[in-house]
């Protein structure tokens, strides 16, 4: 049933105005990385700072930008095994997932990646067929399936996935990161600055509303941004604005993080209308 609305998901996208390309600078080449020179490489490419600093000729590597692969992370963890209203999270992972997909393989672009939840991971390599991103997705439904109900989110799961993206990944390659960005801690920013080296990266943030602000609605029990459990009164105004402030230094402390790794961060809730929200983002346009 799932996989019958992802289908129905690329007939939509298919049908809105104009032709969408995902996130990129354009065609032509782009740079992917410094390496020591080898006979035959273009002198124009010389990277004369890297050559002063080590003492030896380095060139600089170019793609072109239209042979770079697509890779798409889906977090398929119980922290994302909630909706209060339209759709669970995981859901909405799947829908810009595949916009993504769809979107990439209309410009001709190899998509695969790493779907994952709290207990394996599964690397997918990039190929052309659609047949491939339909079982990409399909192994990320299944991931899902295993979800029993809402959970404590990990900075682990994605520390994992991370390194599986890493062990695997082309060098000039367009990278999408679509889950819980509020998991993202110090211990992260590591393999998502060597990661950056090689890549070109996007980062998608999908929440709830409850997310942000909770309802008046008494005593409840509620797990943190980090995975802690706060029982709160909700009835109390001081609490509700504590809460909503605790959310905003949480996803400004991400915010931060990213920009620092000039890495572009988004964010969609998942009562957003996929497509709509995509281009709103301008992970398509």
């Amino acid at each position: 049933m799932k996989q019958k609305k992802l289908v129905q998901q690329q007939k939509l996208l298919a049908s809105s105005h104009g032709d969408h390309h995902a996130v990129r600078k354009g065609r032509g080449m782009t740079f992917s990385e410094v390496r020591q020179y080898q006979p035959g490489d273009d002198i124009r490419h010389i990277d004369w700072r890297v050559m002063a600093r080590t003492q030896k000729t380095h060139t600089k590597i170019f793609v072109e930008e239209h042979e770079r692969p697509t890779l798409i992370l889906a977090e398929q963890t119980p922290a994302l095994f909630f909706g209060s209203q339209v759709r669970l999270k995981t859901d909405q992972v799947l829908n810009i997932a595949a916009i993504l997909g769809w979107v990439s393989l209309q410009q001709h672009e190899r998509v695969g990646g790493v779907c994952f939840n709290h207990r394996q991971q599964i690397w997918n390599a990039p190929k052309k067929p659609q047949q491939n991103l339909l079982s990409f997705l399909q192994q990320a439904i299944q991931l899902q399936q295993q979800n029993q109900k809402p959970g404590v989110g990990s900075h682990h799961y994605w520390q994992q996935a991370l390194q599986l993206l890493q062990k695997n990944l082309k060098p000039g390659s367009k990278v999408f990161l679509i889950g819980d960005m509020l998991q993202f801690d110090e211990n992260l920013l590591t393999p998502l600055k060597q990661l950056r080296r090689h890549a070109e990266i996007v980062a998608v943030h999908i929440f709830d509303p409850l997310d942000r602000e909770i309802p008046e609605l008494g005593w409840l029990n509620i797990q943190g941004f980090q995975g802690q459990t706060m029982r709160l009164d909700s009835f109390r105004k001081q609490t509700r604005e504590n809460y909503r402030e605790l959310y905003q230094q949480q996803w400004n402390n991400v915010q931060h993080a990213f920009y620092g790794l000039r890495i572009p961060l988004v964010e969609i809730s998942n009562q957003d209308h996929p497509v709509k929200a995509a281009l709103q983002t301008h992970l398509i346009h």
